[in-house]
């Protein structure tokens, strides 16, 4: 039986090349909801992550303002952030898109009045996972919105060649332990 196995480096051709006019970062705001909790005994509030939208390059550096306000619930729209892509990332982007739902990561501190200020939005499971272990910050993640989805694949798929897995070689019985 002939099985063909697949290429895992390709060479550079028209369809893999990397795209000039591929966007090195993107503009974009968090929308997080804050909501009173009347219900439980242990927390007056809780704070969700809504989503991330992509804003205008002139959108003030992390500026907060209220965007939606009812009886019990507030919803704030921090802006001027920046998601950028690294190669060092690359593994990491390529296991995101492969998800389930791919996600994006919002990376906060709390404040002195008890709200969460974003700092860092990144693609990066493992980015997020590294802060999440952390004691002073809280991760919050969102579903990837479709344009940022379209570009991070284009970016994995001009950049990214999984490693090649080699088989172990196992110790054989009667040669003293040594591998062939």
């Amino acid at each position: 039986m002939n099985e063909s196995k697949p290429d895992l480096n390709p060479a550079p051709t028209a369809s893999n090349a990397p795209d000039p006019a591929l966007p090195d970062s993107f503009h974009v705001g968090v929308l997080m909801e804050r909501r009173d909790r009347p219900d439980s005994r242990w927390l007056r509030e809780s704070w969700d992550l809504l989503g991330v939208v992509l804003e205008p390059e002139s959108a003030a550096p992390e500026s907060r303002r209220c965007v939606r306000q009812s009886d019990h619930s507030e919803q704030y729209l921090w802006s001027g952030f920046r998601v950028r892509l690294h190669r060092d990332e690359l593994e990491s982007y390529y296991h995101n898109l492969l998800s389930t739902e791919p996600k994006i990561f919002v990376i906060t501190r709390t404040g002195a009045d008890g709200a969460p200020k974003p700092f860092l939005v990144s693609l990066s499971y493992d980015e997020a996972n590294a802060y999440e272990t952390g004691c002073d910050e809280t991760v919050y993640s969102a579903a990837l919105p479709p344009v940022l989805y379209s570009w991070v694949e284009q970016y994995v798929l001009a950049n990214y060649a999984p490693e090649r897995r080699i088989k172990r070689k196992r110790d054989r019985p009667g040669k003293g332990g040594e591998c062939e």
